[in-house]
């Protein structure tokens, strides 16, 4: 199991990284979660339908996504996201 230093993966907010082939940049970190995840936010003008707690369209919004920063064995970092390889996240 991959040990994550949570300081180090504060240097990811802000950042683009792709995840299934789209742009994408880092809004947030979940680091409570185990594994840790990020919230990306589509880079560009692709949007979906917004819905509210009752599930009623409310208006377009950037399509986001949570991916962990890990894959389900917590033992390497998500293939979705390749570039993590290149940063020092682990403690």
């Amino acid at each position: 199991m991959l040990q994550l230093d949570p300081d180090k993966l504060k240097i990811l907010l802000g950042r683009s990284l792709n995840y299934q082939g789209a742009p994408c940049q880092v809004i947030e970190l979940l680091a409570e979660e185990e594994p840790p995840a990020l919230v990306l936010r589509a880079s560009g003008n692709s949007k979906v339908i917004q819905a509210n707690q009752y599930g009623d369209a409310v208006g377009w919004a950037p399509q986001t996504f949570t991916i962990a920063v890990l894959d389900e064995h917590h033992d390497r970092f998500n293939p979705d996201l390749p570039e993590l390889a290149g940063f020092d996240l682990l403690a």
